[in-house]
């Protein structure tokens, strides 16, 4: 009796370790989780107040361009109709950093930044808009031959723009592709010449060339995959219209066959002989 009150006693503080050790456990894995769940947290909540800061920005900015006389509005909708390639961004700003977040959002080939005081002057007046509008073109024209100059190395730029101010200062902003950073640690290389454009360019392009090329890799990796990807899934849908069509002709086949034979059973007793 005494050993088995032992062994009972024995199951009982192994059952009791068990469960100990179990909790223990899952309290280390509720910590764990908590941790997780915070940093989670900590970082949508950054990326909300980010993403809510820079749509107050653009927003403030859009709300400005609606603000325009109507004979401005006519006017902008006149220059987005004659350049198709150009995406025309109307704000304000103080800072460059203000232009390069508001060009960074345009969808042309080329984005251009003008003030909504600018661009009431140029709406208004024939003259100031000639005067500007060969400003805009002559500093496009100028990122064409820059972009053409550096040839495959064109590659580490992901926009161009141009910001234009009502006393016609020209800065030319190149935006960098993700993992590439200019002088200032932002991904935006500017200057107010398209020689110095380029050779603050060739500037990133020299002293992050190892990144440069890692980027370059990764991409070429990925447009690898894409297209086997697409390789595969021509075969797949060749193979399925393949098998569709063979079941198709077997489906034909079978209705052939079965319609015989009922030709066959009905007409087997029949007499096909000529009466005269």
């Amino acid at each position: 009796m005494h050993n088995i009150n032992g062994y009972g006693n024995y199951t009982n503080s192994a059952n009791n370790y068990g469960q100990a050790k179990k909790a223990e456990k899952n309290s280390t894995k509720a910590v764990k989780n908590e941790f997780y769940n915070q940093l989670e947290d900590a970082k949508k909540d950054t990326e909300k107040t980010e993403k809510k800061q820079d749509g107050l920005f653009i927003s403030s900015a859009k709300e400005k361009a609606e603000k325009l006389s109507k004979t401005a509005q006519d006017y902008l909708a006149k220059l987005k109709k004659e350049n198709p390639n150009l995406d025309f961004i109307i704000s304000d700003y103080s800072t460059d950093e203000e232009a390069d977040a508001l060009l960074a959002k345009g969808k042309g080939e080329y984005n251009v930044l003008i003030t909504p005081d600018l661009l009431e002057k140029m709406a208004a007046d024939e003259e100031v808009a000639a005067e500007y509008e060969g400003i805009i073109h002559n500093s496009i024209a100028e990122i064409k031959d820059a972009k053409q100059q550096l040839a495959e190395d064109a590659d580490m730029i992901e926009k161009f723009g141009v910001s234009v101010n009502s006393d016609g200062e020209v800065i030319y902003h190149a935006s960098l592709i993700e993992g590439l950073t200019g002088d200032d640690g932002t991904r935006t290389v500017k200057a107010s010449t398209i020689e110095e454009l380029l050779k603050r360019l060739n500037e990133v392009k020299e002293s992050q060339a190892e990144k440069l090329a890692e980027i370059r890799a990764k991409k070429a990796e990925e447009a690898e995959k894409a297209e086997e990807k697409a390789a595969a899934e021509d075969e797949t849908t060749e193979a399925e219209a393949a098998a569709k069509a063979a079941a198709e002709v077997t489906r034909l086949a079978t209705s052939i066959v079965e319609h015989s034979e009922e030709i066959i059973e009905a007409t087997k007793f029949a007499d096909f002989t000529t009466q005269a």
